[in-house]
């Protein structure tokens, strides 16, 4: 039987804090995989990118109450319903686990997240990881860190890695967790200090994997009728598929099989360069999901790699003459 007293760690928050609502989702479908007692989410928690970080703390304290702390490293296998969302898609098609990592890391600055992931050391193979405030004075609760820690876990194993396994102050939490020392790192303060493993990919597979990566969302070819080089439609889509967290010049001329210097070079003699292709990628994949879907403009923001919706605001308009809002008015399914 659970601790009774578990739930009185998961406590109310100040006004103001939000949580994502893809999260909230993919905790309650977790807990329904795990035959928890479904929980009554507020309404609100189906509209929107995000939440009241309550509501979030709502589906904890459930959880806590009929499974333990044992149970919140697992719900994040959860996502596993959610493959065909955008954003599940932006973080799944990384390319290795330093990638999911850095995009991770950049979803969490999108939303303004006020709890960061921090990568402490990163070897082929293992990374020790810490979850920690912006705040020094308001650390994440253990829940928090163990469901966010179940997520990181059930992303990696849904790049394709293998044998992924986790601890938090060094208990057993994923995939087969040891109840009782995670109760002895929640009482230690230490569930938010993590090792992660898996098996490496062979390094010809992984960059294989890179060059050959769709599209995030399975977009189209949105280069298709310009009139550049191999090398410029090449790099365009590397950029396009890379977002939210585009690889710089030097991972690009690798995938591409260049060097950063000959890559350069190809891209000027055509009148290119790599930013403002990337800057091109950006825009077009913002207008594509504006155009075909009905995504809030936050995620549509975070999917195009802008740094947050106003960035996508005020580049959009520079480049359209409108708002993102007036165009997906204008042209989009709704429209």
């Amino acid at each position: 039987m659970p601790d009774p007293t578990q739930s009185r760690r998961v406590k109310a928050s100040p006004p103001g804090d939000f949580a994502s609502a893809a999260m909230v989702r993919v905790l309650v479908q977790g807990m329904a995989d795990l035959g928890l007692p479904p929980v009554a989410v507020p309404a609100a928690a189906a509209a929107g990118a995000l939440v009241a970080i309550d509501t979030k703390r709502l589906v904890l304290r459930h959880a806590v109450d009929h499974g333990g702390f044992a149970c919140l490293a697992l719900l994040g296998r959860g996502i596993r319903r959610f493959a065909e969302e955008p954003v599940h898609r932006a973080l799944a098609s990384a390319h290795d686990a330093p990638d999911l990592f850095r995009r991770w890391s950049r979803l969490e600055a999108y939303v303004h997240s006020r709890h960061r992931v921090r990568v402490l050391d990163l070897q082929p193979g293992e990374a020790y990881l810490r979850h920690a405030s912006l705040d020094p004075g308001a650390q994440p609760l253990p829940a928090e860190s163990l469901v966010v820690l179940g997520l990181v876990a059930a992303l990696l194993e849904e790049t394709g890695l293998e044998q992924v396994s986790c601890t938090a102050g060094g208990a057993a939490v994923f995939p087969l967790p040891h109840a009782e020392g995670l109760a002895e790192a929640v009482r230690q303060a230490a569930a938010n200090d993590w090792r992660i493993r898996w098996l490496p990919r062979p390094t010809a597979a992984a960059e294989s994997a890179a060059r050959t990566a769709p599209v995030p969302g399975g977009l189209p070819d949105l280069v298709a009728t310009e009139p550049w080089p191999a090398v410029g439609k090449d790099a365009f889509h590397a950029l396009a598929a890379g977002l939210p967290a585009p690889p710089g010049v030097a991972d690009l001329a690798r995938q591409l099989g260049l060097s950063p210097r000959v890559l350069q070079r190809q891209l000027q003699q055509a009148g290119l360069r790599y930013a403002g292709l990337l800057a091109e990628a950006r825009y077009r994949v913002a207008g594509w999901w504006l155009l075909h879907t009905e995504l809030p403009l936050a995620e549509v923001g975070f999917l195009s790699g802008h740094a947050d919706q106003p960035h996508l605001t005020r580049c959009f308009r520079q480049r359209s003459g409108m708002t993102p809002q007036a165009y997906r008015a204008a042209f989009g399914v709704a429209g």
